[in-house]
C-alpha cells in the first residue's frame, strides 16, 4: 500500500510538473501595446488600460485585487480609478476581474452566458477552477451587464468589436480595437507562434481551437493576451497555427 502511494503521488508530482511547464509566461511588467494602449503585469495575468476621450477603459482588470499595477498606471497617465468608466472582461476567470471593485463608476462587460459564473450561478470545470481560492471573498461589479457577439460598442469615442471565441470559457470574447486583438486567453502567445490556452485549462479545448477559425477573417495585426503580452504579426501566425 505504502509503495502504491508513493507511485501515485511521483506520477500526480510528474503531472503537475508538465501542466506548470506548459503555462503562459508574463514577458514585461509594463508594454506599450499601441498608442493610448498600454498593459500592466498584475502578478500572473495582464490588465490593459486604454486610454480615452474622458478618461479610460480597461480590458481585464487582472489577478491583484488591490489594483496596484493598475492605480500606478493610471496615475503616472494623470488619472484616478474614478476616471475608469468602463471594463470589458475577456472571460470570467478570476485572475481577469480580481481588481473590479476598485472602479466602481465603470460599466463591467462580459461575453454572452458568462455573467452567470461571476455570479456564481454556475461553475467551471477545467483545472483553472484550482486556483479559485486564490481570490476569496471577491466583490462583484455591480454594474454587470453582458455583450452580443458581433455587436460594435462606441466606448467614449473607440470603435470596439466584440467576437464570441467560446471554449476556454463559455463566454469567451475577444475585443478587436482598430489592428489590435485583445484575446484573453483564447489566444497566446505560445514560442515563435500562437495557439489555445493548454487544453487542461479550457472548458471545451476543441471548442477552443474551433473558435478560433473565427478570428482570421478579423482585420487584426497583432494581438494583446492575458498572458504574454503582445504579439507582433499575429494573423499570419494564426493562419499557420491552423493549417
Amino acid at each position: 500500500m505504502g509503495r502504491g502511494l508513493l507511485v501515485l503521488g511521483g506520477l500526480l508530482l510528474l503531472g503537475f510538473s508538465f501542466g506548470y511547464s506548459r503555462l503562459p509566461r508574463p514577458s514585461d511588467p509594463r508594454i506599450e501595446a499601441s498608442l493610448g494602449a498600454v498593459g500592466v503585469e498584475t502578478g500572473g495575468s495582464y490588465a490593459w488600460i486604454l486610454r480615452t476621450a474622458h478618461g479610460a477603459a480597461l480590458v481585464d482588470c487582472g489577478a491583484d485585487s488591490r489594483g496596484g499595477a493598475i492605480v500606478a498606471e493610471l496615475s503616472r497617465e494623470g488619472l484616478s480609478p474614478a476616471d475608469v468608466h468602463t471594463v470589458l472582461l475577456t472571460h470570467g476567470h478570476r485572475d481577469h476581474w480580481a481588481a473590479c471593485a476598485l472602479f466602481p463608476q465603470a460599466k463591467v462587460r462580459v461575453g454572452p452566458g458568462e455573467g452567470a459564473y461571476l455570479r456564481g450561478e454556475k461553475r467551471f470545470s477545467s483545472l483553472a477552477v484550482l486556483g479559485e481560492h486564490l481570490y476569496p471573498g471577491l466583490t462583484l461589479p455591480a454594474r454587470l451587464s453582458e455583450l452580443a457577439d458581433g455587436e460594435t460598442l462606441d466606448v467614449d469615442g473607440e470603435a470596439i468589436r466584440v467576437v464570441a471565441v467560446p471554449g476556454h470559457t463559455p463566454g469567451s470574447v475577444a475585443f478587436l480595437w482598430k489592428d489590435l486583438l485583445f484575446t484573453g486567453d483564447a489566444l497566446l502567445r505560445q514560442g515563435k507562434g500562437v495557439g489555445p490556452a493548454p487544453t487542461f485549462l479550457s472548458e471545451d479545448a476543441d471548442l477552443a481551437r474551433a473558435s478560433l477559425r473565427r478570428l482570421v477573417a478579423l482585420p487584426f495585426t497583432r494581438i494583446a493576451d492575458g498572458h504574454t503580452g503582445v504579439t507582433e504579426d499575429a494573423r499570419q501566425k494564426l493562419e499557420r497555427a491552423l493549417r
